[in-house]
């Protein structure tokens, strides 16, 4: 595990990512797998694990895929024969997509929320929704931004790291009219009111929000479905939405 981190995960992977697999080693691998040696680990041990954990299939298909991952890594360095993965040929659970996205109709009902909360809650928390909104971007990429980043005369933002890498993001009137509005000092875009630091999380404010507008088991990444959503109505081809949302792939998009 530790061999996975150090020599392949932190020099190829996104941090968020690192802390995944350190996650899913320290709570999945090494108890249930510990014990054995890395080249006496067999199909059947792998399928008998991974059928008990049948019930949470994403949490299941994500580990396989990290064990496969240092599978096909421990035969490149010598420590299992090549061609011995026992991740390959086991066929991995469906997962239910989320298809969720705003029809304009919910989408005015949030508008209505936030209004109703503007003298209640953060502005910065309840600007960094709407940017979301109309930007489509990750809620890191947002909460993450500095002014450093925003380029006014060519109405973009120019994210030094993203996901999928850097990547340039182009502003709408609406977004370029949300930015105006903050007061701009340096460092972060979108603070914390109490620590003057960048926010750290939405999820209460969203909850609030979804809750007068009526919406349930509506994450705050499904805003960002919703614009790829509008996009396609739009008659935006799937290259062009791919980079608008900032997929490294469009079988993503």
């Amino acid at each position: 595990g530790n061999q996975y981190i150090e020599q392949y995960a932190v020099n190829r992977k996104k941090k968020s990512s690192v802390k995944e697999d350190r996650r899913l080693i320290r709570t999945r691998l090494i108890p249930n797998f510990g014990n054995i040696r890395v080249n006496e680990l067999t199909k059947a041990h792998v399928i008998k694990y991974y059928h008990s954990i049948s019930h949470t299939p994403i949490i299941a298909n994500r580990f396989l895929a990290l064990l496969s991952c240092m599978m096909n890594l421990a035969e490149r360095w010598s420590i299992r024969p090549m061609n011995t993965n026992p991740c390959k040929y086991v066929d991995r659970y469906p997962e239910n997509k989320r298809d969720k996205y705003l029809t304009m109709e919910k989408l005015e009902k949030v508008g209505q929320a936030m209004r109703s909360l503007k003298d209640i809650e953060s502005r910065y928390a309840l600007s960094t929704i709407k940017l979301l909104m109309v930007t489509g971007c990750r809620s890191g990429e947002i909460i993450g931004m500095q002014w450093e980043y925003i380029d006014f005369e060519n109405n973009t933002i120019n994210l030094p790291d993203s996901k999928t890498g850097p990547r340039t993001i182009h502003l709408s009137p609406s977004a370029i009219e949300i930015l105006h509005s903050l007061p701009k000092q340096e460092g972060f875009v979108f603070r914390s009111t109490r620590q003057n630091k960048k926010l750290t999380t939405l999820r209460c404010v969203w909850k609030k929000i979804c809750r007068i507008a009526g919406l349930k088991d509506f994450r705050l990444h499904d805003l960002r479905h919703s614009y790829a959503s509008f996009a396609v109505s739009g008659g935006f081809s799937l290259p062009i939405i791919a980079k608008m949302l900032g997929h490294a792939d469009i079988k993503t998009t």
